[in-house]
């Protein structure tokens, strides 16, 4: 068994209208966001709704790509996907130790049921998975060029992005390339900026440059420059770093123990005059920024730096000078002299930002694409990936598009190596018994031994008896006990439970009935399996009704009688039949507290009960009791089952701790999808599950 991790910065039927308020609730207040969920009980997801879902959150700034029609959040919440995929696993393992799963069921508030796919290795299916684009961008993807349409400055800023504040780095951006940041980690006592947040497309430029020399506790500020959007130098001071110098890196930095004997300055002191110079909308401007702030032990939040505005595939940079010569037609960090100018690096640095705002990201790649980036741009390229303008999809693969955006799917798994543990090859051959357990397991949960009864008792009689509670799958007539028993089979978990509560007592021609479960080892833990049903939080806000009158008119109404309880966000009843209702209906509300009131009142509207609980089926699941067919398999023994057993129990445990630990080091708006993949084998389907959250601050 395998537990992988990836990680990376479709049409749907007319349910997926549910699916939207699904995720569009992801994001709500972090008391609220498992509250206010909402799944349809019929919606089942594919692996290429889950590829279309990371797709579009890993590539949409690159790609254009399509927008899964069911996904609804907001695009700029969500900083990045982490997929771990539970190989090996199916939904039967998941209900089978529903208790050991404490982390997926408590910290994921979205839950479907996953169509097993074609059998290759669902890591394999996500990168081998075409890219949909828009057709918006495939229309501008013709018309571009391939060395164009796959530049990385084309992907990061797009064609006709303008205006200063579209160039700033990301708080996210500034994070990954090791920015200070207020509050980050190794920021403490670092000096703040007086920043209002207000920069616009016009707010001020400044060009900021250092000079470090190494001491015994790193590289430290030697010398500063601060230029303004004129190009005037407003600053540039040397500084005596307040440790022993080991190098004074003269040969980069031009300072010598001479140049800085007489110098008094202090870091404090150039922290004063930055901030009396830099205005509360300020833009810094620099070459690899993140290291001249460190130094300074500064934080900014507004920067623009031109090693990633002109930047290359995988990372790369182009050194200062070399844009300096090519760009600006401008020699800089001249090999006759000594060490570097910082008044000169910070000019060409502003000189190099204002020329891309300026002109455009695709000017400036058009400009550039042969003396900069060494790329040459065909007038007919027809090269790989092209797509012509009938075309709404594109042939290009996740995998492929994943790397030339710069990003790469990181493998993070392994085996869980523990004494004893259990292997894929034996979790496989575990699934059958797995599956056909929980299936006898589920229909026991749904069986009860309903009697004595009248000895002329018929099967209808038994109908009309118990089709108030739920609707019923079979009914059989027991006539070899000493009194007339039936065995009686209901659809839905609820219904069972229902007359379980209602039905004893009730007295017919002289017989009291009783109901009772069947006594099975199955059945030993019912109440505490009942309990982990109730409790699981896709089902807090969820009631199960029954006694429905089946006259459309009569039904609504009976429905809009539980609005008194709270807002109503959807009810789920069965299909319409011959112009009639289902008895039964499933009704979410919006408050948790709704469906509690709900559940505690009896409602009697005219001669018909109406009887209520809570909701014990899972809402991607539409009965307990659905025939599950599962192949032969092999004999084993009875104590190597149970030894099986135990292990499979320790592996599930110990692969749910791994799930926390994950989602625990998970950052900020990170989309987390965990995936039970399933298994078809032989014809015979065994669904898996897809559980979504998005991680929020608590």
């Amino acid at each position: 068994m395998k537990s992988e991790t990836r990680s990376a910065e479709a049409q749907v039927d007319s349910s997926s209208c549910w699916k939207r308020k699904a995720v569009d609730s992801l994001l709500s207040d972090p008391q609220e966001k498992r509250e206010r969920l909402e799944l349809s009980p019929q919606d089942v997801l594919t692996v290429k709704d889950v590829c279309d879902l990371i797709h579009y959150i890993t590539l949409r700034r690159s790609h254009s790509v399509r927008r899964p029609s069911w996904f609804g959040v907001s695009d700029e919440r969500v900083s990045r996907v982490n997929v771990m995929v539970l190989d090996g696993l199916t939904q039967s393992h998941f209900y089978r130790y529903f208790s050991v799963f404490r982390h997926l069921r408590n910290r994921y508030s979205a839950r479907w049921t996953l169509a097993p796919s074609s059998g290759d290795p669902l890591t394999s299916d996500l990168l081998s998975a075409e890219v949909t684009v828009c057709d918006r961008a495939a229309e501008t993807r013709v018309e571009l060029p391939a060395a164009m349409r796959w530049h990385p400055v084309i992907r990061r800023f797009g064609l006709s992005t303008t205006g200063l504040t579209n160039f700033l780095l990301t708080q996210q951006e500034m994070i990954k390339q090791k920015y200070p940041v207020k509050g980050g980690q190794g920021c403490e006592g670092f000096m703040c900026t007086e920043s209002d947040g207000g920069v616009t497309d016009s707010s001020p430029l400044f060009g900021l440059d250092c000079e470090m020399c190494l001491t015994c506790a790193g590289l430290e500020v030697t010398r500063v420059a601060l230029v303004d959007s004129s190009g005037r130098c407003v600053l540039d001071e040397l500084v005596k770093p307040p440790n022993p110098i080991i190098d004074y890196c003269t040969r980069f930095s031009g300072i010598t123990r001479a140049l800085l004997e007489p110098v008094s300055t202090r870091l404090a002191d150039v922290q004063s005059r930055l901030l009396q110079l830099l205005p509360p909308d300020a833009v810094l401007v620099g070459h690899s920024l993140d290291g001249d702030l460190r130094a300074l032990h500064l934080v900014h939040p507004h920067v623009v730096d031109t090693s990633l505005l002109y930047r290359q595939e995988f990372g790369r940079r182009f050194k200062l000078r070399h844009l300096a010569q090519v760009v600006l037609k401008r020699e800089i960090q001249s090999e006759v002299r000594i060490g570097h100018d910082p008044c000169e690096d910070a000019l060409a640095a502003l000189h190099l930002a204002q020329y891309f705002i300026r002109k455009g990201p695709r000017k400036v790649v058009e400009d550039h694409l042969e003396d900069l980036w060494d790329l040459e741009c065909p007038e007919d390229d027809d090269s790989d990936h092209v797509i012509s303008s009938k075309r709404h999809s594109s042939p290009l693969r996740f995998g492929h598009a994943l790397s030339r955006s710069g990003q790469s799917a990181v493998f993070l798994g392994g085996s869980v190596e523990t004494s004893g543990s259990l292997s894929n090859q034996q979790c496989r051959r575990h699934r059958c018994s797995s599956d056909r357990e929980v299936c006898e397991r589920l229909q026991q949960m749904c069986v009860l031994y309903v009697g004595p009864l009248p000895s002329d008792a018929t099967e209808t009689l038994v109908h009309r008896l118990l089709k108030r509670c739920g609707h019923l799958r079979t009914v059989r007539l027991l006539h070899y006990t000493h009194e007339v028993h039936a065995e009686v089979v209901f659809v839905h978990l609820e219904g069972a439970q229902l007359a379980l509560e209602h039905l004893n007592g009730l007295q017919i021609n002289g017989c009291i009935i009783k109901a009772r479960r069947p006594v099975h080892e199955l059945c030993l833990d019912l109440d505490e399996r009942l309990s982990e049903r109730q409790n699981d939080p896709l089902n807090t806000r969820l009631i199960y009704v029954s006694n429905l009158s089946s006259k459309p008119h009569r039904h609504e109404d009976q429905l809009q009688t539980f609005r008194q309880f709270g807002a109503i966000q959807c009810v789920t009843s069965a299909a319409e039949h011959a112009g009639k209702r289902g008895r039964h209906a499933f009704i979410r509300f919006e408050c948790a507290d709704s469906a509690q009131a709900a559940v505690g009142v009896d409602l009697q509207i005219g001669n018909r009960k109406l009887s209520v609980c809570h909701a014990l089926t899972p809402p991607h699941m539409t009965s307990w009791t659905r025939p599950v067919t599962t192949e032969t398999s092999p004999d084993t023994s009875e104590q190597g089952e149970e030894c099986d057993e135990r292990l499979l129990e320790r592996q599930m445990k110990k692969l749910d701790a791994r799930v926390g630990k994950v989602f625990r080091a998970l950052e900020e708006n990170c989309l987390s999808v965990v995936i039970l993949p399933g298994h078809r084998s032989d014809g015979v389907d065994h669904p898996g599950l897809c559980f979504i959250h998005i991680k929020q601050s608590t």
